[in-house]
């Protein structure tokens, strides 16, 4: 009796936190559930084809397409993307040893927020020997400095930047990327900072509006709720009063 009661309840070293299992002999009740855990586990582990490698397969694959990794098989796509000699870091090796969660993440999530990046271009002009010469600058170009930028999902990556446009640039758009562009040319580090900080804080708006419409919603509900209440007893005082009789 004292070896079973000492037993822990829950077991922690379950692979997966949402199956955890209750120690032997506190089992008993919980059979069914552990059934359609074991299924759902066995249509995850179909899903969850990262662990062997195919998701990033995959990924890599798009990302190559993209321009974003460096292609051996055309590395002319990286350069006219990156547009200097720093395409070389962006390799599938190295963009998983300083942002390994990428190798679990969904292919499209990772497209999607790559699509960002290239689809976010500043024109600029830049003068040579008198001879003036329009140029394009991407947000792509911060990737091989923090390839995490990636792991962020596109809808939180325009709202930051939307909100850090607003924030800087008087929500011009053009010119926030030209604010980003001269930074990443004073300090690659601290021009993705920059984007980070923006990009953290559209998250955090988005979450207190989320919290805060959620309340007035709750808030409604119960003006509404008291309001009908008021109505009915109303009703049933006047029902009363008119000798009608409570029903």
């Amino acid at each position: 009796y004292r070896a079973k009661d000492s037993k822990p309840v829950l077991n922690l070293s379950a692979r997966y936190p949402s199956a955890l299992t209750l120690a032997e002999g506190e089992c008993d009740k919980t059979d069914a559930m552990e059934n359609n855990n074991e299924a759902e586990i066995i249509e995850q582990d179909d899903d969850q084809s990262w662990e062997n490698g195919q998701v990033w397969k995959e990924t890599e694959r798009e990302l190559h397409a993209m321009g974003i990794l460096l292609n051996p098989e055309n590395e002319s796509v990286a350069r006219y993307i990156y547009g200097s000699d720093s395409f070389s870091t962006m390799t599938s090796e190295t963009i998983l040893s300083r942002a390994p969660q990428l190798l679990r993440l969904p292919t499209d999530q990772i497209t999607d927020a790559a699509d960002f990046f290239l689809s976010s271009v500043c024109n600029f002009t830049t003068t040579i020997d008198g001879d003036a010469t329009s140029t394009q600058w991407t947000l792509a170009t911060l990737l091989p400095v923090d390839p995490s930028l990636l792991t962020y999902c596109a809808n939180d990556l325009y709202h930051g930047f939307e909100f850090l446009t607003n924030m800087m640039a008087r929500g011009n758009p053009n010119t926030m990327l030209q604010t980003i562009r001269s930074q990443y040319y004073l300090s690659p580090i601290i021009a993705t900072q920059l984007l980070r900080v923006g990009i953290d804080s559209g998250i955090d708006e988005q979450r207190v509006s989320n919290a805060l419409g959620n309340a007035s919603k709750a808030s409604k509900n119960a003006v509404e709720g008291i309001v009908g209440d008021m109505g009915k007893s109303y009703r049933e005082w006047r029902r009363i009063k008119d000798g009608e009789g409570s029903i």
